[in-house]
């Protein structure tokens, strides 16, 4: 079945998911690398077109951008490297919220002498207190956090400020009557940001977000295991999804796509919730194919991973098809860990999303897991299930039971 009749088959009109129905068209441009390149010679060269889509205004955005969340898995020189190597090929947006903020340093050296050539995408409402991502309301706070960002970046504006993760309702209000929404208007109207939008996993508070008239782009949780819903025995949209994607559109909002492959989930046969693992070609694809979507951002870790994603590039329609989906048997994504990091911080100082991940990876298979997991700082058993966590998570896991597993899998 191809992709065409694929979005027949599940019953929803061209207009709420081909890309032809969305009124942020793709523009092609040829990434060429210069002869100074910073990158490694034995590194691939892309030289197939790189695809960018027009934001309000006119901004050009590269389909595929960076997710800086797990970049300080790499060394300072290595991330250097490759946001250099990146942007010779022609990726122009980067995202800089992380867990850690180490990487911040080396971000801001790589930035330098090529600031007019990378969008980027900050955060209004974190801070890294000891370099640990923290979500802030307190607006003071709010106020240093994004000033953080903008110093250690080594820039005085950033093109993208997005309101930082709001996920529940009364959030959302102390963000309207809290003074975060003013600080980030004034943040725009004073130039220090260039497009105001914000960051978030839920429909309903996209969608009153949207309502305010003053967004110009969101960051927004999207993939097929989010999206599609089983009906009558058969996989359709989610209505709700498919209507935010389509006011998005119609209000020429534009969709920053995170967690495309689910936190990892759908690259894998035994987690996929299809039954059958996605390549990295068709997440990305599937994310573009929604409206008002303009650029899909996986997190990257290193340079394998960074080659994965502008491969892309090269790939053609029939490595792109997600098709296969439309037959399968779906599971219901809620209440798994894609470890997002939401959670944190952890009063214990415990990093939640990676205790999930090793015992994830460990009960696949994964002989090195184990390892990593007693290597970490704080583990499962420094744990007084506190709750404090459990609130915070986007996707309803049960955190504190997850820690009971971890221990008893691992071990005290």
């Amino acid at each position: 079945m191809e992709r065409r009749d694929f979005i027949k088959a599940i019953g929803v009109g061209a207009v709420g998911l081909m890309l032809g129905g969305c009124n942020f068209k793709s523009s092609l441009s040829t990434a060429t690398p210069d002869n100074t390149s910073s990158a490694d010679k034995n590194m691939p060269e892309f030289s197939s077109t790189v695809e960018y889509r027009t934001l309000r205004a006119g901004a050009k955005i590269s389909t595929i951008g960076i997710g800086a969340s797990a970049l300080y898995e790499s060394s300072a020189a290595q991330i250097e490297k490759m946001i250099a190597y990146a942007s010779e090929q022609g990726i122009n947006l980067l995202d800089t919220v992380m867990s850690n903020f180490g990487p911040a340093e080396a971000i801001g050296r790589a930035l330098k002498g090529r600031r007019d050539k990378v969008m980027t995408q900050m955060h209004i409402g974190v801070t890294y207190p000891r370099q640990t991502y923290t979500r802030t309301r307190n607006l003071k706070e709010v106020q240093q956090g994004f000033e953080q960002q903008l110093k250690v970046f080594g820039t005085d504006y950033s093109d993208i400020g997005l309101i930082h993760y709001v996920d529940q309702s009364d959030d959302f209000e102390r963000v309207m009557s809290g003074g975060i929404l003013d600080y980030a208007q004034k943040l725009k109207q004073d130039g220090i940001i260039r497009y105001l939008g914000f960051s978030s996993h839920s429909v309903d508070i996209s969608r009153r977000f949207l309502e305010t008239g003053l967004m110009d782009i969101f960051m927004f949780s999207l993939n097929p295991a989010y999206d599609f819903v089983p009906v009558d025995g058969k996989l359709k949209l989610s209505e709700e999804r498919r209507l935010l994607y389509q006011e998005a559109e119609k209000r020429g909002a534009g969709i920053t796509v995170m967690k495309a492959y689910g936190g990892g989930r759908l690259l894998s046969d035994s987690s996929s919730p299809f039954g059958r693992a996605m390549s990295v070609p068709q997440c990305i694809q599937y994310a573009l194919d929604r409206p008002a979507v303009v650029s899909c951002l996986p997190g990257v870790r290193n340079m394998e991973d960074l080659n994965s994603v502008l491969a892309y590039y090269k790939t053609s329609p029939a490595e792109r098809d997600y098709s296969f989906i439309a037959g399968s048997q779906h599971q219901d994504m809620n209440g798994v860990c894609i470890y997002c990091n939401h959670c944190q911080p952890c009063p214990y100082g415990i990093d939640i999303a990676a205790v999930n991940k090793y015992l994830d990876l460990a009960q696949s298979g994964d002989g090195l897991a184990k390892d990593h997991y007693f290597k970490l700082r704080r583990t499962a058993r420094d744990c007084t299930y506190c709750g404090a966590c459990v609130p915070r998570c986007p996707f309803h896991v049960d955190i504190l039971d997850r820690m009971r597993k971890a221990n008893a899998f691992f071990g005290r």
